[in-house]
């Protein structure tokens, strides 16, 4: 019901229902649309706009009614005799079970009393546009709304029977409108049946004639005959084929459900050999456990069902609650598209603003960073999924080889803990064992030394003269070995009371449980009552908190965008005031030039005008420009001749290095006597002759 509110486009989804939220425009619209239904079928008012928005209270309240007695004809009642309390009462309660959404607060009751057109307006247009799903909904009231029964009385047998009658005939009740509503969807309309009867009867005729083309080309052939026999028989062949098939699939799984019964029996039976194989007080105790692993089994068990029932209920009361609700019409999947279409255009609005806005280079690392992040989350997705399959094919693989276990070995293999208690059992059984063995190894080594000794005794006197103290003393030990039975038939007697007496305490205990049960019972039922309001207020908070953040979502982007267009703004203002300020300082120094033109005061003490300094300037600079450029010409002409210059100069400093290099050597030699006096004075003429020498003092 209150999605059908909102797609009837109701303007109280979240609230009262009133029209102080509605634009004029949104009330023009919706108020055509209440005179146009009321005009149509099956109404039938003949209203016009002007005179239905000028109507009294009095006579709204009877339109209201009209529509309301169209849904259920209880209302049928005369309003100028029905008390305003219980006309408040009868309408308030109506529209709360066909699920009108609004908060039912003492302004909405006045506003109902008085016949406040804010207040039957929104009403009116709610039930005119759900019309035919609200009558649905209110037929269905009448058998499907819980009724309240306290507690207290609930505890009392009679009225909780009936109550649960009450509930199974409530329940098959739901049961036969939905297969009456299937049967009527099922049911196809009379002209498609016509025409599918005629459709089948051409293909008939088509099937007939081709079967007589078939006949006429096969009656000459010989072998057809045969050739169709041999084909209906390999059809027979095939449909039992897959019948045995099925048979057979259905054998095996009562065969696999046998043999799972039999390895259970077989289990419990082998522990039940090994419990009376046991002596004394051990038989009892082993019952014990057992009896009290059964119960635990059982109580599991049960457990178990009960989760899986109130499951069960709880998906039918959803089914239940689903198929109460109005039909969806194509007046609303088109409504709801049209939602969705603006709801793409706005989210492809945001997205090219977002892109405006991200086109900065220095996002664009970033922006790969996180391309790279979801990648590598895609491929550690992949293999986390190829791990779960893994997992899954290991666990069936596991299951099969259990199976596989127990037709085997016949039954399933021991838990850890189970294993540790069956590997002790066995090292204390193998103990016993060996001890019995030599026990019997001695006895029977004793045996054959008696009938040894019995076999010389009698060689020598058949009638010894120990056999009557030896058969006196046989008699003793039956007599000793009876009374040992009756005492072990006693103990098992007093096992078999202890038992009686545990059963008797278990049914005390179920007694006693009883009215906690019931008790329970009880508080189930209100919890599950608790928990559909629950589930009621959840949903229409979830409903009003989702349409609340997509109000506040629509402002934030509203505030955003202006906040955009106000930083624009500033920043536009900020750059003309900048350009005002520089226009208003040229124009205060053209006004200062033109003051210092027309002589009335002076722009500085060396010039009287902003013209005089520049062109004192320009002429400066003109003076200097011709200056560089004879520098310019001057060091282009003695270029390449102090380049030569210096190319000489940097010869003569090598060669006086050298000269210097093999002076010093021969100093060397002659203070080191390698050389004579002539040999040396030779080097030195040779050394000086013939060369021009540059003495530096």
């Amino acid at each position: 019901s209150s999605n059908g509110s909102k797609r009837a486009g109701s303007p109280s989804g979240d609230g009262c229902g009133a029209l102080r939220g509605w634009t004029r425009s949104t009330m023009a619209v919706q108020l055509k649309e209440i005179v146009d239904r009321l005009n149509a079928e099956p109404f039938c008012l003949d209203l016009s706009l002007v005179g239905f928005d000028e109507k009294e209270p009095f006579e709204l309240m009877e339109v209201l009614k009209r529509v309301l007695m169209y849904l259920d004809v209880k209302h049928d009642v005369d309003l100028r005799e029905e008390k305003a309390e219980a006309m408040y009462q009868r309408i308030a309660e109506f529209l709360h079970i066909l699920g009108y959404q609004c908060s039912f607060d003492i302004e909405f009751q006045q506003g109902l009393i008085s016949g406040d057109k804010n207040t039957v307006h929104p009403i009116l247009y709610w039930l005119l546009n759900n019309l035919e799903p609200l009558r649905k909904r209110s037929y269905l009231a009448k058998f499907c709304m819980n009724l309240e029964v306290p507690e207290e009385f609930l505890r009392e047998e009679k009225v909780y029977e009936i109550y649960q009658q009450y509930k199974e005939l409530q329940s098959q009740f739901k049961a036969t409108h939905t297969h009456v509503e299937q049967e009527r969807q099922g049911r196809m309309n009379p002209t498609d049946l016509q025409r599918e009867v005629a459709q089948l009867d051409a293909e008939r005729e088509q099937l007939a004639q081709k079967i007589q083309m078939l006949r006429a080309k096969s009656e000459k052939d010989e072998g057809f005959a045969v050739l169709l026999q041999v084909t209906s028989m390999l059809r027979k062949e095939q449909e039992e084929e897959a019948r045995l098939a099925e048979k057979l699939a259905e054998q095996r799984y009562q065969l696999e459900q046998t043999e799972q019964l039999y390895i259970e029996r077989s289990a419990r039976l082998r522990e039940m050999r090994e419990a009376q194989s046991q002596d004394g007080e051990g038989n009892a105790d082993v019952m014990l456990k057992m009896l009290r692993s059964e119960v635990q089994k059982n109580r599991d068990a049960l457990a178990r069902v009960r989760k899986e029932c109130e499951e069960k209920l709880q998906r039918l009361k959803e089914i239940d609650s689903a198929l109460s609700d109005p039909p969806v019409t194509k007046e609303d999947i088109d409504n709801l598209e049209g939602e969705i279409g603006t709801m793409q255009t706005e989210i492809e609005s945001l997205e090219q603003k977002v892109n405006e806005q991200n086109r900065d280079s220095r996002l664009s690392v970033y922006k790969q960073q996180a391309n790279l992040v979801a990648k590598k989350k895609e491929l550690i997705l992949k293999e986390k999924k190829q791990l779960e399959e893994e997992r899954d094919e290991k666990s069936k693989e596991l299951s099969m080889k259990e199976r596989e276990y127990e037709q085997m070995k016949g039954h399933k293999f021991m838990k850890r803990d189970e294993f540790k208690n069956y590997a002790a059992s066995l090292r204390d059984k193998s103990a016993k064992f060996k001890r019995l063995k030599a026990e019997l190894s001695d006895l029977r080594h004793e045996v054959s030394v008696l009938v040894r000794t019995e076999q010389i005794l009698q060689a020598k006197d058949p009638t010894p003269a120990g056999l009557r103290e030896t058969e006196v003393a046989l008699e003793k030990a039956s007599v000793e070995k009876s009374q040992v039975d009756k005492a072990k038939g006693k103990t098992l007697d007093e096992i078999s009371a202890i038992v009686a007496k545990i059963n008797a305490q278990l049914k005390e205990k179920k007694n006693k449980l009883a009215p906690q049960i019931k008790a329970l019972r009880s508080v189930r039922q209100n919890f599950q009552q608790v928990e559909v309001k629950y589930l009621e207020k959840k949903s229409a908070y979830d409903q009003a908190k989702s349409s609340m953040d997509g109000d506040l979502s629509k402002i934030t982007a509203e505030v955003r965008q202006l906040e955009a267009e106000v930083l624009d703004e500033e920043q536009g203002y900020h750059e003309l005031n900048t350009k005002l300020l520089q226009e208003e300082s040229k124009l205060q120094r053209v006004q200062r030039e033109a003051r210092c033109l027309r002589k009335e005061d002076r722009y500085s003490d060396k010039f009287a005008t902003l013209t005089e300094e520049y062109t004192a300037e320009i002429e400066r600079l003109d003076k200097l420009c011709n200056s560089l450029r004879e520098q310019k010409k001057q060091v282009e002409s003695t270029h390449k001749g102090n380049l030569k210059q210096k190319q000489a100069f940097v010869q003569l400093e090598r060669l006086m290095k050298i000269k210097l290099k093999v002076a010093n050597q021969e100093v060397q030699n002659i203070a080191d006597g390698r050389y004579g006096a002539g040999i040396t004075r030779s080097v030195m003429d040779a050394s000086t002759a013939g060369v021009e020498r540059l003495v530096i003092e």
